[in-house]
């Protein structure tokens, strides 16, 4: 069997992994991009000054319409000290040449702040002077790598979430599928026993007569036997409901309790009570064999010790709340999820079955909620089931 948890956790760490290799190795790139284009920036500055040192070189404009022009980076040129805007290239909201504005200056000067936060601007100088600041920032094609490391990521996550649930998919698909082909040759393998049994009733009917004892209670353990093979034929198919009256639900399953509980445990006190009145939409064979179910499995957290099945039918708004109560060994905080899985069970020789199998009952074909309202270990514990009430009456 698959530990889902280990699974999960390894999906994870391969995730955060690869996350992590990617963000470095992109970082690392960036941050080389980056140191070139300031060594890039200083050349040029450089360049620029000893050209200027020059006694015979008198064309300043040479730096902005020959050198600025094979930045591929944004800068900003500012006046020492009185921070004036004097020069910018590459800025993708305003154009080279755009007129110097008011709302222009004020964009510049909030995007040499940025730029200084990020980048240590470069002093443009000649012959010790400083006559410009060169702020600069990133380049278009760095700005789109330190994003890129981002939607790999994210894209990473997508493809391994995809995956995960695709694998939970397939396992959920593989247990349905599982479930299906149990009970569909559990039925068929109760066929042939169930119909040859009804032949020897019909034999004993002659034998002992109609008012004998002996057949009335065969005939009904016959019937329930074909009832159990019908509940079984009916997993997996497509299930078919009709409005249910509440207390034809509540006093079938009174009635079944009542009857076969003592054969198993003579010391419960069983207890029910009911204040619903109306209709619910439900599969009658199915919703009165997840309550037995339950029922049952109070029973036997009773262990064979005397103690209390309580079994309560109430109307909440436009829903019937059932809650099944007893005074058994409880369930541990940690397993109340637990033990609606398939082959969780307690028992020696239990196969985990029924309570998941009550779930399915009552959540995929009832659209229903069924969890563990209260538990405590010695105390015993209280299932809640919610049903959605059709033509509820006040």
């Amino acid at each position: 069997m698959f530990n889902t948890s280990r699974i999960k956790f390894i999906l994870v760490a391969v995730a955060l992994a690869f996350a992590g290799g990617v963000l470095f190795y992109s970082q690392d790139i960036v941050s080389e991009l980056r140191k070139e284009s300031k060594e890039s920036l200083i050349f040029y500055t450089e360049l620029y000054a000893r050209l200027a040192g020059d006694a015979a070189f008198t064309d300043y404009g040479f730096f902005f319409d020959e050198i600025i022009p094979r930045i591929s980076f944004p800068i900003i040129i500012t006046v020492p000290e009185s921070n004036e805007i004097n020069a910018w290239k590459n800025i993708e909201s305003i154009p080279d040449t755009a007129a110097m504005t008011p709302a222009v200056r004020r964009e510049l000067l909030d995007l040499t702040e940025k730029m200084d936060n990020n980048h240590t601007p470069v002093p443009l100088k000649v012959d010790d002077r400083t006559v410009g600041i060169i702020h600069y920032g990133d380049s278009k094609t760095i700005r789109q790598l330190t994003r890129l490391p981002y939607i790999e990521i994210l894209g990473a996550f997508v493809i391994i979430l995809v995956g995960f649930l695709g694998f939970q998919y397939i396992r959920s698909s593989e247990k349905k599928f599982i479930w299906v082909g149990l009970a569909k040759e559990t039925a068929h393998q109760l066929g042939t026993p169930i119909s040859s049994l009804m032949g020897w009733l019909e034999m004993t009917r002659q034998k002992l007569g109609e008012d004998s004892e002996i057949v009335k209670e065969m005939e009904i353990d016959v019937r329930r036997l074909e009832k159990v093979s019908n509940r079984f034929a009916q997993i997996g198919a497509k299930v078919k409901r009709r409005p249910l009256a509440a207390s034809e639900l509540f006093e079938n399953v009174k009635a079944y309790i009542e009857r076969r509980i003592p054969q198993k445990n003579k010391a419960v006190t069983l207890d029910f009570s009911m204040d619903v009145k109306g209709t619910i939409n439900a599969n009658q064979e199915l919703l009165e064999w997840a309550l037995e179910n339950l029922i049952k499995n109070g029973v036997d957290a009773l262990e064979g010790k005397a103690g209390r099945i309580s079994v309560t039918f109430r109307q909440d708004g436009d829903s019937i709340v059932i809650d099944v109560e007893d005074t058994g060994r409880g369930i541990p905080d940690k397993a109340w999820k637990s033990i609606f899985k398939p082959g969780y069970s307690t028992k020696k020789r239990g196969w985990g079955m029924g309570l998941s199998l009550t779930r399915r009952i009552i959540e995929e074909y009832h659209q229903g909620k069924i969890f563990v309202r209260s538990s405590s270990p010695g105390k015993g514990t209280c299932i809640r089931v919610i049903l959605k009430g059709c033509c509820l009456e006040p």
